[in-house]
């Protein structure tokens, strides 16, 4: 009987999936490799993380990491979901629209809500601040020097008006740092930036890769705008799922560290943030 028992056991583990016999049967990592699929969401209006409509072989930053972490899982990337803001991604997460997220930036509030992994990248609030509003010279012609290099370097500047998104942590933070400045905040990234184009700020605040990506699709921004894109705070981009689910968090950390260590997420860095080959 003893051997018999043996026996059974042998063939479960040749003939199960290696994760099916590690995984938790109430955790999200058996429920992705139960189903053999997983459902990603992503940060839906930034560029290049994630390319509404990209160029062949360039789908996006984030895309291209949540493609790696399901090949490494062994299931297939079912969905890509672009979602506005932290809480549309918790919803999404709690509710099991999604399985795991990429792009959200931790916060010891944030980890009430869900779990966090290990950093795979960094951010940090930036702007980009029309010229006209910096001093001039005594010529008349506008500033452009590299005195204002991070935003914290506008705290000298007189009637600064800032537009951000509005439920972002780049929200806390000018709202934290700039007390007695107008701050507007703005439903989505673009109609912040469209404000900026039509003068109802002069300041619009997103994470400092963004501003540079904006900058990457149109060149001519900085003939009357002035990008301030050096970090002031760092930012800590995670892979987010749900709370307390440890066995997913650490299949993720084990998948961030192999990505950082094999150099992949410096190619991935290199190929969306330090040329412009994936605008059209």
């Amino acid at each position: 009987m003893c051997n018999q028992y043996k026996l059974i056991l042998l063939l479960l583990f040749f003939c199960l999936p290696f994760g099916f016999l590690t995984a938790d049967e109430n955790s999200q990592l058996f429920k992705i490799l139960k189903k053999k699929e997983i459902i990603v969401s992503v940060g839906g209006d930034y560029e290049p993380y994630y390319i509404k409509n990209p160029k062949p072989g360039y789908p996006g930053f984030e895309v291209e990491l949540a493609r790696a972490f399901a090949e490494y899982l062994g299931v297939t990337l079912k969905e890509v979901v672009p979602l506005q803001t932290f809480a549309d991604h918790a919803r999404a997460i709690k509710s099991g629209r999604v399985d795991i997220s990429f792009g959200n930036s931790s916060s010891l509030k944030r980890g009430q809500q869900l779990g966090f992994s290990d950093s795979y990248y960094s951010t940090s609030p930036g702007a980009l601040v029309s010229k006209s509003l910096l001093p001039a010279e005594s010529e008349g012609q506008v500033v452009t020097n590299k005195i204002y290099r991070k935003l914290t370097d506008l705290k000298s500047i007189s009637g600064l008006v800032i537009g951000v998104k509005d439920n972002t942590s780049n929200l806390e933070y000018v709202r934290e740092n700039f007390p007695r400045v107008t701050i507007k905040p703005y439903p989505t990234d673009e109609v912040s930036f469209n404000a900026l184009n039509e003068n109802e700020i002069n300041c619009y605040v997103a994470d400092n890769l963004f501003i540079e990506a904006l900058i990457q699709k149109n060149p001519s921004l900085k003939i009357k705008m002035q990008p301030v894109v050096e970090p002031v705070i760092e930012k800590q981009l995670s892979i987010t799922m749900r709370k307390n689910d440890l066995e997913l968090i650490n299949e993720a950390n084990f998948f961030i560290r192999e990505m950082k260590r094999t150099g992949e997420i410096n190619r991935l860095k290199e190929k969306y943030f330090n040329n412009n080959a994936w605008v059209r």
